[in-house]
């Protein structure tokens, strides 16, 4: 089997595997077929009984699949591209139409598919060659299948029921059984307390991408889709690379604890849909856990821990096994956990609703097909005679001539064992309800009573009259077919006896002239064990699996015979107590749980010494054996038969004989030599190195798609219509300023700053242009802001739970529905957008979350980075000033609202007159304005522009911008006389305006100062406030009493902006006299050098007054030497 991955899109992000194996069969079957019918149809199609054309069959054929499709195409050359012309295609589906897939861990090779295409339904059996490679395969169809039945049902999710919830995921606990006790959850908290305490946390499971394992050794398919992008490549269990990597260890262990990392993000979304819950990791932006209603058996609450919670799952693990694991999560508060408890209930409750009115649509418990699963069921674990004995009675409840069938076409095969008789008899079972099924109509809910048939149960405690009508109609058939049949079974048993005995012997022959063997003594006799059947030697409590295509007998029973359990004659007693190790080759065409029948014959004299064989012990009466004989022969009667006769065959060496059975060439056998260490240690060194170079390739893969995401997510996030294009020159302006070493502490000058911001902003620099602006705004304010109290860094805010978590949720598909960042129902712009309004609910409790914050962080969100946008948002909330606006209270909000009315009148007397007179005030239209700043209603690119020159005036471009739009279009509202009219058109058509008009506005908002006018307003609004409370009273004296309530409040909390004013003045004042302190001793410092230097002055005029008068003294000297002379 070759497993080759390639991509066909780019742009879906899809991923497609091939496989190369050869179709053993297919066969059309009814579309209701459950699991339990199809390992007895794979057992058809592998013995031969399938429709598939028969030049066709055996064939090599491409399984491709991928998350949109799965093609099953012949193969006519190595290297040629698939092409419909050229090729035949044998099916196409979607991948959840591929319903069912059955693996045999005893031919573990094979592996079969139920596709259902309607109204259409086929099974496929396939063979690879690489017996490792179908496990892959399987989970490879299923990822696939998940995929797709998610792109199919997403919109319903999202559109019909889908509610969420932020959770802490505590852990998980392997647990025995699928319904737990009451305390289950508390003890699971205790023990995932004692694993921390005691710093036992190497099987912590993480939500992180640390240590989770290469995702490049198993093909993953997944469909990025535009609704739901998180859903990526998820296991047959529903869980993510990170999570499932832990299943592995002690995944038999029933008691495997697993509690997650505290040092890693535990919080995940809780979201439960349709039919399905999902656990949403904001930290990896990916779905971490799903799973579907089908595989929750329990859901359940703390007893104790009441803010824990709960559920038990099924899940496969390697081998094909299943356990039970418990998954524990917790909540801010007990109401929260009751409200996930009761939306789980009603989600349940919905699905079971849904789920039997599909199917009541489809079938009834009247129906054959529905009759066929249940025989199914009862017969799934028990050994080939025992399925053999359910059969007939099943049989006994048909008619006559539908018996005659059954028997005709099963006796025409000619069996040569149980099972094979059990499957041939199911064949015509299933084509028999099959036919039913076709001519079937549905009873009503009434009459299901009536028409459904008898437990087994209720069968077997029938009277004894309905069981002698069974005899009866059986006694009824006739002479000449009951002897035909025997007939029939007892020539083909003999043959079959014959060609046994005479393998076997050429075998034992074969060992007892090369001396493998000792000869057996022909005093042999049985252990006490074989006196039972192979089934009954598992214990109670565990129910065998079916001896099926899916579930063959487990190898003790398999492997069966007396010669397993003879031993030496009592000569040897030392030997006498342990079994005789018998080695022998089987010749039998005949399937693995087929091979007892020859070694029965082993030894013609052991029948006989021995006695009856242990499938014989039961004697029956002599009336029982002719009914046997007609029913179903024993073989064993007729192999007595034979017992005696033996065959001359001439000795071969055993190698020839296991190269003869297994068709293996001798000379190739012969060849075949041990290699050298030198050679073996060059074959490790080129693994070694090969494992390095791929490991290589892997990281460097991983970079390049991490920077191609990165760059497509940047792309994504860009896309918006720039309103003032930027030039190359300013854009050369900006990259100097930020490449300035060391720009967080280096003022610039500010008028150089506003005339960049006014020519424009480079759209790929914004996000760093406005972290550079922050830096400038903070450096040119004299006074510092009051920080937030709480210091937590961001990654430590984001592992906490949130109160404000239902608010956040439900505006996050609010949040710029249109654009394609946002857009995805819990993409990584939804996630990050929650991230950051979590972390900021948790840094500012007094705000927590208000309705506009989301949108003032998805512009942040769009220009940087996850954690760059929060720490932008902290400066807009705290040192620009927004805060205030959000407050509970929103009083700051309603003097904005005063100020622009002003603003208005002072600037715009007739506009606001025109308001005035319908009574519009400016709360109807403007309050998104200030709490979204302009980002709710208008275009991507101008509040890119506002949000400039936010950053570098502050708040008061919000009246300014406001200001410029109303004057602008002050004609056009003056055209309307309605109120209905005049909001619609602030609403909905200033919003729309054109480039050159939004340019414009954001020119004037350039050029406009309203500083002076916004603090003179505000003052006017507390005057008029209290001259408003000092009127006399006349309300009565509880309306009294609530006036002065407020008016305490309103107070008490301008007491609290005076003091904010105060301390902010008092660190003004302490700056300042700080300041004049150092000015003063820079001063006295100044008078020290001047005076110094004035002595030094002093010093050195007195220096150069004797230095004047040395050159005349020299020419005197000189002179008066010459006279001398």
């Amino acid at each position: 089997c070759e497993a080759v991955c390639f991509s066909e899109n780019k742009n879906l992000n899809l991923t497609s595997v091939r496989y190369k194996l050869t179709l053993i069969g297919s066969l059309p079957v009814h579309h209701l077929t459950t699991m339990a019918m199809l390992p007895w149809v794979v057992a058809e199609i592998s013995r031969g009984g399938g429709q598939l054309d028969p030049s066709t069959r055996n064939q090599t054929v491409f399984l491709c699949a991928s998350a949109s499709w799965v093609r099953c195409v012949s193969v006519l050359g190595e290297g040629v591209v698939w092409d419909p012309l050229t090729h035949t295609l044998l099916f196409e589906c979607r991948p959840h139409q591929v319903t069912k897939l059955i693996h045999n861990s005893q031919e573990p090779s094979s592996f079969g598919c139920l596709v259902r295409d309607a109204p259409n339904c086929a099974c496929y059996v396939f063979q690879c060659q690489d017996s490792t490679k179908v496990p892959e395969i399987i989970s490879t169809l299923r990822q696939a299948g998940k995929s797709s039945a998610r792109s199919d049902d997403i919109t319903i999710l999202s559109t019909t029921f889908s509610k969420k919830f932020e959770v802490l995921f505590c852990g998980r606990v392997s647990v025995a059984h699928k319904k737990a006790p009451p305390a289950l959850i508390d003890e699971c908290i205790e023990k995932f307390s004692q694993l921390h305490g005691s710093g036992t946390t190497s099987g912590a499971v993480g939500n992180g991408a640390t240590g989770s394992p290469t995702t490049g050794k198993r093909p993953v398919l997944f469909k990025r889709d535009p609704s739901f992008p998180c859903l990526q490549a998820l296991d047959e269990n529903g869980l993510s690379p990170e999570i499932s990597h832990t299943n592995t260890t002690d995944a038999h262990a029933h008691s495997t604890v697993q509690p997650t990392s505290l040092q890693e993000n535990r919080t995940m979304l809780f979201t439960v849909g349709r039919s399905q819950i999902f656990l949403v990791s904001p930290d990896t932006k990916k779905v971490a856990i799903e799973k579907s209603f089908r595989e929750i058996s329990f859901c359940s609450q703390g007893i104790r821990h009441v803010d824990h919670f709960g559920f038990i799952c099924r899940e496969t693990v390697e081998g094909g096994n299943c356990h039970f694991v418990c998954y524990v999560f917790q909540c801010t508060d007990e109401s929260l956990v009751d409200e996930i408890m009761l939306t789980l209930k009603q989600a349940f409750s919905v699905a079971a609703l849904q789920q039997n009115a599909k199917t009541q649509s489809q079938q009834c418990d009247s129906c054959p097909m529905q009759q066929l699963h249940r025989l199914c069921e009862r017969i799934e674990g028990l050994h080939p005679s025992k399925t053999k004995l359910e059969l007939q009675k099943h049989l006994a409840t048909l008619d006559n001539q539908e018996q005659a069938s059954v028997f005709e076409n099963t006796m025409r095969a000619r069996p040569k064992s149980d099972q094979e008789e059990n499957e041939l008899v199911m064949v015509s079972l299933r084509n028999l309800y099959e036919e039913r099924q076709r001519s079937h109509q549905h009873t009503l809910s009434g009459d299901k009573q009536e028409a459904a048939p008898a437990p087994v149960e209720a069968q077997q405690q029938s009277s004894s009259r309905q069981r002698l009508e069974q005899f009866k109609s059986r006694a009824k058939r006739s002479l000449t077919e009951s002897l035909e049949g025997i007939w029939k079974v007892t020539v083909w048993s003999l043959y079959c006896v014959c060609l046994s005995t005479l393998l076997f012997l050429i075998i034992l022959r074969c060992h007892n002239s090369t001396g493998d063997l000792k000869r057996l003594d022909p005093s042999l006799h049985l252990s006490p064990s074989s006196s039972s059947l192979p089934g009954d030697s598992q214990p109670q409590g565990f129910r065998r699996r079916a001896s099926t295509f899916s579930h063959p007998p487990t190898p003790s029973s398999a492997e069966y015979s007396p010669l397993s359990t003879l031993t030496h004659s009592p000569q040897d007693q030392t030997a006498a107590t342990k079994p005789k190790l018998v080695r022998h080759y089987s010749v039998s065409t005949d399937t693995p749980h087929q091979s007892k029948d020859v070694a029965a014959l082993s030894s013609p004299s052991a029948s006989y010494d021995v006695g009856e064989s242990p499938l014989r012990s039961h004697r029956h009466s002599w009336r029982q054996q002719i009914f046997l004989r007609v029913a179903t022969p024993q073989k064993s009667t007729e192999t007595n038969v034979f017992s005696g006769l033996h065959f001359e065959v001439p000795p071969k060496p055993p190698v020839l004989i296991i190269c003869f059975l297994l068709e293996i060439p001798v000379d190739q056998h012969c060849k075949r030599t041990k290699r050298s260490k030198e050679e073996l240690r060059e074959l490790w060194r080129k693994a070694i190195l090969q494992q390095i170079l791929l490991q290589r390739m892997e990281r460097e893969n991983q970079k390049l798609q991490a920077s191609e995401s990165d760059l497509q997510n940047k792309r994504l996030k860009l896309d918006y219509e720039e309103i003032t294009p930027c030039l190359k020159e300013v854009t050369l302006v900006w990259e100097k300023m930020l490449g300035t070493p060391g720009r967080a502490k280096v003022k610039f000058d500010a008028e150089t700053i506003h005339a960049a911001v006014a020519q424009g902003v480079p759209r790929q620099h914004r996000g760093e242009i406005w972290k550079f602006l922050s830096e400038q705004y903070l450096l040119r304010q004299t006074v510092p802001s009051r920080p937030p109290a709480n210091h937590t860094p961001y990654k430590e805010l984001l592992k906490q739970l949130t109160s404000q978590q239902h608010a956040i949720l439900i505006d996050l598909g609010r949040t710029f529905p249109t654009h394609p960042y946002f857009q995805a129902q819990l993409g990584a712009g939804q996630l990050s957008l929650y991230n950051i309004l979590k972390a900021y609910s948790l840094l500012d409790p007094e705000v927590g979350y208000c309705q506009g914050l989301s949108f003032i962080a998805g512009v942040l969100l769009l220009h940087m980075g996850e954690e760059d946008a929060f720490n932008m948002l902290k400066f807009l909330m705290y040192d620009v000033g927004l805060r205030k606006q959000y407050r509970p209270d929103m009083i700051i909000l309603q003097i904005q609202m005063y100020q622009l009315s002003r603003l208005l009148h002072d600037y715009h007397r007739d506009l606001y007159s025109h308001l005035e007179q319908q009574e519009i005030g400016p709360s109807l239209y403007a309050t998104p304005w200030f709490l979204t700043a302009f980002a709710s209603h208008f275009p991507l690119g101008f509040v890119a522009r506002v949000f400039d020159m936010l950053f570098l005036q502050g708040s008061e471009v919000i009246f300014k911008v406001a200001l410029s739009l109303l004057g602008s279009h002050k004609p056009l509202i003056l055209q309307h006389e309605s109120l209905e009219s005049i909001v619609d058109f602030i609403k909905t058509t200033l919003p729309n305006l054109g480039l050159v008009q939004m340019e414009k506005t954001i020119n004037q908002v350039c050029e406009m100062d309203v500083s002076k006018q916004l603090q003179a307003y505000e003052v006017e609004y507390h005057v008029l406030q209290d001259e408003l409370l000092d009127t006399p009273p006349t309300l009565n004296q509880h309306q009294r009493a609530a006036q002065l309530e407020r008016t305490n409040q309103s107070l008490r909390q301008q007491n609290l902006d005076l003091l904010e004013e105060l301390q902010v003045s008092h660190a003004r004042v302490c700056s300042l006299e700080s300041r004049v302190e150092a000015l003063a001793q820079s001063e006295g410092q100044l008078r020290e050098q001047v005076s110094a230097l004035e002595e030094e002055k002093k010093q050195l005029a007195s220096t150069v007054i004797p230095l004047q008068y040395s050159p005349k003294q020299l020419k005197k000297t000189g002179t008066t030497k010459q006279n001398i002379k």
